[in-house]
């Protein structure tokens, strides 16, 4: 549909607002600004959204919009169950929409509180531009789509470009759709040309991945990218930028984009340059050259060092008295015992004197949860590997073990598959799948208990999937590169394994031993991962290559002294860490108090020891999967009651296993249309879960979460409709004469609100302004008494209320209430503001401080200095204004009688 300004439309899925006039056009016709009859003010829609339909030009416009007062004015309120509904969907939008939180929640992974913790201080930050650097495992591909949806849930991820590698193109494909509802458009060469080109392609493909290769390949690409207004960069394996040639071909990209995420798991110290040149895409003012970069390391190694000290237990006194040394116009560093605290000296060193501000990096020896890698070597006998292959994977089969194989050829997979099957046993290969959904399918069949016990894959490696639940691997045949021998062990050595992960390889003599032995001895990758060593390991295929043909036992002994020697320095590098780094990437005083504010508007009390310490980690662990399952809960009642009000057949304990919902959408609807969706011609029907550890086990279900088209679907039509906005109700606790409860919705929509993506000021502001309702209760008698906790009591009893059979009160009482109820919702609205802006204000000023200090590090001339403060202070300027401009619309009100 080509829409302009001037037509007439109807919402077929929301008939309440009357016919409406688009009265601005935007991203291509994606975001409509329609102003409906029966809504007041502008409503910003999805120009694809298959609901929305035009009318003719002479359509009359005769509804009025009209709210919640008006229907108990006029004696006509809703249900009380329909207010109920909208009460509880209200609440939960809250806390989707709070601080991200239900964002970074919905997830199909078993998030964990460093996960949540580094998008959180993403998510949180006036850009969101980072290096991501988390050792390898740690679930770098986990946080990046974590920030996705929480930009996603805000409206600051409309444009979103992910750049990898090709081979593992496909493999963030299938996770950003399994494990984030998300829906990308894998934009290989060819679809680019079928599309009419890159700037065709990428136009139509708001959230789009592309390759390194098709980069490199296609400068108009590359160029076109860098047109565009993009929202996120995410870009994977950034250690290749080293690359000149790929340098050039990204770097335009990442400066032009909003936020930008550059995953990598080499260390700082294994790679200055690496770093040297990914600081330079994300921070405000980057170090001018490497020389000066090296020497920002060095200086920044200095308060390391002091740090790891005071870790150890050092002197604090003595700290302070060097660390004046290195700063003495730092008033912290003044302090005497017992007002300098070792704890608070710590968190100050890490937020001031970190390497960079833009730099997140976890490790395993901090975050834990992981089990031990187990060799099982198996020496065999040239040209017997084959029978001893299938003697093996037959004897863990049943001993009851799943098991997956790997291999690099695919036709020696398929000898094995056929020698398993003449041993009576089912093996699935992975490859010989034609489709993601018969890849879904047969990892649901390997997945199950009751089904085939042996999985056999290339190197495709499932793709990224979840094998937590296998614990024995197979190497068919080792590969010449150990990095994507750590691909195959990764894919069950992750978060979540719960038993040694034991590797059997099967090994014939010769050059397969050799590999072997340099495997286990020299690189060790049986013991640990080798993840981030790529600066080391990379070349290793060349070299083996180069070493064939130079067969004496000397040099084969000196090739693998050096390589022991290059690998102990790399592990060396990875092991020491950098301890200012370790505490601001936990972030767990920020997660604690995200935390916090969560369980606060759920009216509960925050359990203790999230706030910090030595339990801090296991606690907000603990608090997350709280938070987690109680929205899962909420979400699934609120979805099947919603489904079933529109006609859906719901089914939550019937025809489907334990803790599996489906929705049918057929000729019993009482709807014309869903929002966002198409109610098909047949029926239709979706099995899936709202529970995470069922969506974690069986990728084939549908994960009802944030994301979810149907789930979204639901929840909007309640949002954005017109059901449930008034009741009448009764409460043993109403005022004598009654009383009125009044929900206010807080709206930063300004004009420019139709324009896509996150440079809209408004959005932006959501970030510090908290937008949850506001809701009131006052006494109907003259002088309309607040009533302190009566609307949360009543939110707190929502699924007991019962409708109450009154008249209409008189509108003069009915409009005092109301105005009486808006004046103390401003007045909390009002404080809001205030707190909004003063940490708008500190931000800014902390980051004004972190990057004066950088810039200067970095030997960054005044006037670069001076442009980067000038755009951190207009930032700060225009959100303020936004903050500032607040209005409170009326959502739902409701009479309460004895």
């Amino acid at each position: 549909m080509a829409w302009k300004a001037g037509m007439k439309v109807v919402h077929r899925a929301q008939r309440a607002w009357g016919v409406g006039v688009v009265v601005q056009v935007a991203d291509e016709g994606r975001r409509l600004a329609v102003r409906f009859a029966g809504r007041e003010g502008i409503t910003v829609v999805s120009g694809r959204d298959q609901a929305l339909v035009e009318v003719p030009a002479d359509t009359p416009i005769e509804q009025v919009a009209s709210g919640p007062i008006e229907a108990l004015g006029s004696a006509q309120p809703a249900t009380a169950s329909a207010f109920a509904l909208r009460t509880r969907v209200n609440r939960l939008e809250a806390l989707r929409r709070a601080d991200s939180l239900g964002a970074l929640l919905s997830s199909r992974v078993h998030v964990l509180p460093h996960q949540v913790g580094a998008a959180g201080r993403i998510l949180s930050d006036r850009m969101p531009r980072f290096v991501l650097a988390d050792e390898v495992g740690l679930g770098k591909t986990v946080e990046a789509g974590l920030v996705f949806a929480g930009m996603r849930q805000l409206g600051l991820a409309e444009r979103v470009l992910v750049v990898v590698p090709e081979h593992l193109a496909f493999q963030w494909l299938a996770e950003l759709f399994h494990k984030f509802n998300a829906l990308f458009a894998l934009l290989t060469p060819e679809r680019i040309e079928a599309l009419g080109g890159p700037e065709a392609a990428l136009a139509r493909s708001p959230h789009a991945i592309v390759s390194f290769e098709a980069l490199r390949a296609d400068p108009d690409l590359s160029e076109a990218a860098a047109d565009l207004p993009l929202d996120l960069v995410v870009v994977d394996e950034a250690h290749h930028l080293a690359e000149d040639a790929l340098h050039d071909r990204v770097a335009p990209i990442c400066r032009a984009s909003f936020g930008v995420l550059l995953l990598t798991a080499t260390p700082v110290r294994l790679d200055p340059r690496e770093y040297f040149r990914l600081l330079s895409l994300v921070e405000p003012v980057p170090s001018t050259s490497l020389d000066d970069f090296l020497a920002r390391l060095e200086q920044h190694e200095a308060y390391a060092q002091v740090a790891r000290e005071l870790l150890a237990g050092g002197d604090l006194a003595a700290a302070a008295e060097r660390l004046r040394a290195l700063a003495p116009d730092d008033p912290v560093f003044s302090k005497a015992p017992p007002a300098l605290d070792r704890a608070a000296l710590l968190a100050h060193l890490a937020e001031r004197y970190g390497l960079s501000a833009r730099l997140i990096r976890n490790r395993r020896v901090k975050v834990g949860a992981f089990t031990s890698r187990v060799l099982r070597r198996v020496d065999v006998g040239e040209g017997e590997k084959p029978k001893a292959l299938v003697d093996l994977c037959a004897g863990l089969a049943r001993g009851g073990e799943k098991v997956l194989v790997f291999g690099g050829d695919l036709e020696a997979l398929r000898g094995l598959q056929g020698g398993l099957a003449e041993a009576g046993l089912e093996a699935l290969l992975y490859d010989d799948a034609p489709s993601l959904e018969a890849r879904d399918r047969l990892v649901a069949r390997f997945r199950d208990p009751e089904g085939p016990m042996l999985l056999l894959s290339g190197e495709s490696g499932g793709e990224g999937r979840n094998f937590q639940f296998a614990h024995h691997l197979v190497c068919a045949d080792l590969p010449a590169s150990p990095l994507v021998l750590e691909q195959r062990i990764g894919r069950l050595d992750r978060l979540g394994q719960t038993r040694p992960v034991e590797i059997h390889v099967p090994v014939e003599p010769g050059d397969e031993a050799f590999l072997a032995d340099l495997y286990e001895k020299e690189i060790g990758i049986f013991d640990e991962p080798v993840g981030g060593l790529d600066a080391v390991l990379a070349s290793l295929p060349e070299e083996l290559a180069a070493l064939q043909r130079k067969r004496s036992d000397r040099t084969r002994d000196a090739f693998r002294k050096d390589l022991a020697k290059r690998v102990a320095a790399a592990r060396k590098a990875q092991h020491e860490g950098d301890p200012l780094l370790d505490i601001r990437s936990a972030s767990l005083p920020e997660l604690g108090r995200l935390v916090r504010g969560a369980f606060e508007r759920m009216g509960e009390d925050a359990p203790e020891g999230i706030d910090g310490g030595d339990g801090a980690g296991a606690a907000l662990e603990q608090s997350l999967i709280t938070l987690s399952r109680w929205l899962e809960e909420e979400l699934e009642d609120v979805c099947a009651d919603v489904g079933r009000r529109v006609g859906m057949d719901v089914d939550t304990d019937q025809n489907v296993q334990p803790f599996e919902v489906s929705f049918t959408l057929g000729s019993g609807m009482r709807i014309e249309a869903l929002p966002g969706m198409q109610i098909p011609d047949e029926p239709e029907t979706f099995v899936g879960s709202f529970w995470r550890e069922t969506a974690v086990a069986r990728d084939e279900l549908h994960w009802y979460a944030t994301g979810h088209k149907l789930v979204e679907a639901l929840l909007g039509l309640v949002r954005d409709g017109d059901a449930g906005r008034s009741a009448a109700v009764k409460r043993e606790w109403a005022p004598r004469r009654g009383g009125l409860y009044a929900r206010f919705e807080p709206r930063l929509a300004t004009a420019a609100d139709v324009a896509p993506g996150a440079r809209v000021a408004s959005r932006q502001a959501s970030r510090y302004l908290d937008l949850s309702p506001i809701a009131v209760v006052v006494d109907l008698e003259a002088g309309n008494r607040v009533l302190p906790g009566a609307a949360h009591r009543l939110e707190d009893e929502i699924d007991d209320v019962q409708d109450a059979r009154v008249g209409a009160p008189p509108p003069a009482a009915l409009e005092a209430a109301r105005a009486a109820a808006e004046r103390e919702a401003r007045l909390v609205m009002e404080r809001r503001r205030e707190e909004a802006v003063g940490l708008l204000l500190a931000h800014a000023d902390a980051e004004e401080e972190r990057l004066i200090e950088a810039a200067f590090a970095g030997g960054a001339p005044r006037e670069r200095i001076d442009g980067a403060l000038a755009v951190l202070r207009h930032h700060r300027d225009v959100v303020a204004k936004s903050i500032e401009r607040v209005k409170l619309d009326l959502d739902a009100a409701a009479l309460i009688v004895p």
